[in-house]
Parts: structure tokens; C-alpha cells; sequence
């Protein structure tokens, strides 16, 4: 059953009770950002290693790849909103334990490893099960606003967790971050209590003899495997985010070869105003109404911002090609999310919302592992004076330090936008959202496939 009848024979809440269920995500959010942040800075301070670091992001990112075919399971088979209670409990108690080790005077540094697989965990459960409940929250015609006030709150996180995590170590150190992560979660977990949500369709079949947890997790990537046009959106999402993600580690670097930490601060803030900026437009305007409009004109100027910002040498081209590019991300995001939650049944949104998140992650993964060898031991030595491209990219580019970064994410800005035309200019892909129903066995039943 798609998402269109499951709303059209039922009486769903209305949108307060989204935005009220959103506004205590959002402050939760806040908080276990605040949380895994100052953890970090805690460990970095006390060792001085920057692997130390790392470890805290690596112990962050593997459970939520490793957990979410499985969390999605849970979602589809059991009440989302007692899932994320689950969730968001767990990780409350995980708080608390750090709390109460750090106040006898026994935390160590791995107890804060074993603390950030946990929380990460908890995030793997709690996330495909928030995905699919916008769905059941919103009407369709609803879904591109829904998914850019997500996008607004996770902006929000991005500019107030580090200043908040910074002013709460100084104040009143790591359990100061710990209370107020604890408090966020009580936030989060008394909103989340006071309404129900609507029930998800299921098949009959499907109540009555559930397979195992490893099948039913297949059964998510089945039923997008079988649908082309799903695949190819999958596609398209894995290209942003492998751009977006090539951004995070190349600009920085490009940025300190030729200005200060503090102009680079600045550069990077410009560019997490114009997504925060995307996603209150999202929020308010919704989204053109064929939502592929919005992707690939998105993407297309995302990609022509990139560019820009390969071509151009001055702080000021950055700057405005990252507001460009962070502006329209928003845009691509919720309108992608937008036709992903008409196309999934109601039944497989969390199975299929893990998947798309596990995608995400595993190409993150890779461009973080990739993309500074590339340039460091490929485009730099290729521009560098003598090298083989010196002669000819290295007179558009230049020769200097930090042009290797330039020259490629100028190639992924291309890249960006030749693929957003293609799609554009052939039938297929761009008439997904005309396909929402389909003459098959599996949507009349409404189990997918």
C-alpha cells in the first residue's frame, strides 16, 4: 500500500502534532551532538592524539552502517513511536551511566568508546524508525515542508552544537555536557509521549508468519532493487553525498593554503548559513510540485557552484560557492526524500530508510578514506611545476600548493552536472513520481517485493 492510500482511508493527527513531535527530535539532537562533540574534546585533551579522535568517529559511524538493515526491521514490524522511545531511552541511560562514572571519579577512556558505540546504536534504531513516521505524521502533499524542517533542525545542531559543547566544557566540564544531553533526551522522550501515531498498513500475510529478522531486512532492498527508477534516485543520492562528503575533508585544506584558520572559520560558516537558509525555504515553500524538478535543478546548480569553487582562488568565490552549493542541498534533499516516501510502502519506509542511510554511510566511509590520497599522491603531483598536467590544467588551475583539490572538485561539479542533464533529458528517472502505483500483485497487497 502506498503512502497516498494509506492517508486517503484514514484520519491521520495534523501538522502540530509533527511539528510538535520535530521540535522535541530536535532538541534531543542538540544534545547528543553537544554530547559526542565534548566527549571528543575531552579525549583529544587529555591525550593529544589525534587517532584518539578519530577512534570517537569511527565508533560513531560503524554501528549505525553495521545495525540499520536491522533497525529498519524493527521499525516496519513494531509501533515507530515506541521504537524511538526505545531508542531515545537507551541512550538517555547510556548518558546517566556516563554521568554517574564520571561523578565516582572512575571514567575512563573506554568507557567513552563503549558510551559512543552505544549512543550510536541507539541512533541506528531511532533513525529509519523517525523516517518512516513523517509519512504517517503528514499528508503527501506535506512531505517536501516535513522533510525541510528536519533539515532545519540538523542545521541548527550543526551551528549551535559546537558553541554550546565549547561553553559547557568551560563552565562546568564534561558533566556539565552530560546533564544537558540527558536533559534534551527527557525533552524528547516527554514530547514524543503525548501523541499516537496513526497505525501502518501491513499485509496479512505478513502479520501472520513473519520470516527472520535477515529476510525481512531484505526484503527493503528487494523491493527497491526490483524498481529501476528507485535505484537510479538511490544513485543520485549516493552522487551528493559523496560530493557533499569530498567537500568536508577538500575545502578546509584549500582554504589554509592560501588564508587563516579564522577566514576559514568564516568561509565555512557562510556555507552552513546557506544550508540552513535552504532548508528554511524547503520548510515553508515545499518544493516545486513535480519534486524531480527539484533535484535535478538543485543538483545541476550544486554542481556549476562546485565548479566555481574550483576555478576561483579568492576567499570571497569560495564563499559564495559554498553558500550556493550548501543552500541547494536542502533543496535535493527533501524533494529526493519526498518522492522516496511516496514510492515505499508504508509497511517497508523503515527497512528502506535504513538502507538509503547505509548507502550513505558506506559512501562517506570510502570518500573519507580516498579523497585526501587522490589528491595528495595523484592531482597535486600531476599539477605541481614539471608535472604532466602543469602545461595544460595547471594554466586554468595554477601550480601551486592546494590546485590538486581545485582541479577535482571542479571534475565532481562536472561530474554533477552532466549526470543531472542526462537524467533530466531521458524519460525514465525524471517520471518516477508518475509511477507512485503500479499494476502489480505487490501494491494491491500492499507487500513489496
Amino acid at each position: 500500500m502506498s503512502i497516498r492510500e494509506a492517508h486517503s482511508g484514514q484520519e491521520g493527527p495534523d501538522f502540530r502534532t509533527f511539528i510538535a513531535i520535530w521540535l522535541g527530535q530536535a532538541v534531543s539532537m542538540v544534545g547528543s551532538r553537544v554530547s559526542r562533540l565534548a566527549l571528543g574534546i575531552w579525549l583529544f585533551q587529555r591525550t593529544g592524539a589525534v587517532t584518539d579522535f578519530a577512534m570517537v568517529a569511527l565508533c560513531d559511524a560503524l554501528p549505525v552502517l553495521l545495525l540499520l538493515p536491522f533497525t529498519g526491521v524493527v521499525a516496519d514490524r513494531y509501533d515507530r513511536r515506541r521504537v524511538m522511545l526505545w531508542a531515545d531511552s537507551a541512550a538517555a541511560l547510556c548518558t546517566l551511566g556516563m554521568a554517574g562514572l564520571l561523578w565516582s571519579g572512575q571514567f575512563q577512556s573506554w568507557h567513552l568508546y563503549l558510551a559512543v558505540v552505544a549512543g550510536a546504536s541507539a541512533s541506528a534504531l531511532q533513525s529509519p524508525a523517525w523516517n518512516a513516521a513523517i509519512s504517517q505524521l503528514v499528508p503527501p502533499e506535506r512531505l517536501s515542508r516535513a522533510v525541510g524542517l528536519v533539515q532545519v533542525s540538523e542545521g541548527m545542531t550543526d551551528i549551535l552544537a559546537p558553541t554550546l559543547a565549547g561553553g559547557l566544557l568551560a563552565v562546568g566540564g564534561m558533566m556539565a555536557a552530560l546533564v544537558f544531553d540527558f536533559t534534551t533526551f527527557l525533552i524528547g522522550m516527554g514530547l514524543l509521549l503525548l501523541p499516537r501515531f496513526p497505525a501502518v498498513p501491513r499485509a496479512r500475510e505478513a502479520e501472520e508468519r513473519p520470516g527472520p529478522v535477515w529476510r525481512e531486512a531484505m526484503r527493503g532492498w528487494e523491493y527497491v532493487a526490483a524498481r529501476r527508477g528507485l535505484v537510479g534516485l538511490l544513485a543520485l543520492a549516493s552522487l551528493v553525498t559523496m560530493i557533499l562528503c569530498a567537500m568536508e575533508v577538500l575545502v578546509p585544506p584549500m582554504l589554509l593554503a592560501h588564508a587563516s584558520p579564522t577566514v576559514m572559520g568564516m568561509v565555512m560558516s557562510v556555507a552552513g548559513v546557506g544550508a540552513l537558509c535552504g532548508s528554511v525555504v524547503m520548510s515553508t515553500w515545499g518544493g516545486p510540485r513535480r519534486k524531480m524538478d527539484g533535484v535535478l535543478g538543485a543538483g545541476a546548480l550544486m554542481g556549476l557552484a562546485l565548479m566555481g569553487a574550483g576555478l576561483g582562488g579568492s576567499v570571497v568565490v569560495m564563499a559564495v560557492a559554498g553558500w550556493v552549493a550548501m543552500f541547494c542541498m536542502p533543496v535535493v534533499w527533501s524533494c529526493s526524500h519526498a518522492v522516496w516516501q511516496l514510492q515505499i510502502p508504508a509497511e517497508l519506509q523503515g527497512r528502506a530508510f535504513g538502507l538509503r542511510r547505509m548507502v550513505g554511510e558506506a559512501t562517506a566511509v570510502a570518500v573519507f578514506f580516498g579523497a585526501g590520497p587522490l589528491v595528495d599522491r595523484v592531482l597535486e603531483p600531476l599539477l605541481a611545476p614539471g608535472g604532466a598536467l602543469a602545461g595544460s590544467a595547471g594554466g586554468v588551475f595554477g601550480v601551486t600548493r592546494s590546485q590538486g583539490v581545485g582541479l577535482l572538485l571542479f571534475m565532481l561539479g562536472l561530474l554533477l552536472l552532466t549526470v543531472m542533464v542526462v537524467v533530466r533529458a531521458r524519460p525514465g528517472l525524471y517520471r518516477i513520481e508518475d509511477e507512485v502505483l503500479r499494476d502489480n500483485p505487490t501494491h494491491a497487497t500492499g507487500v513489496g517485493g
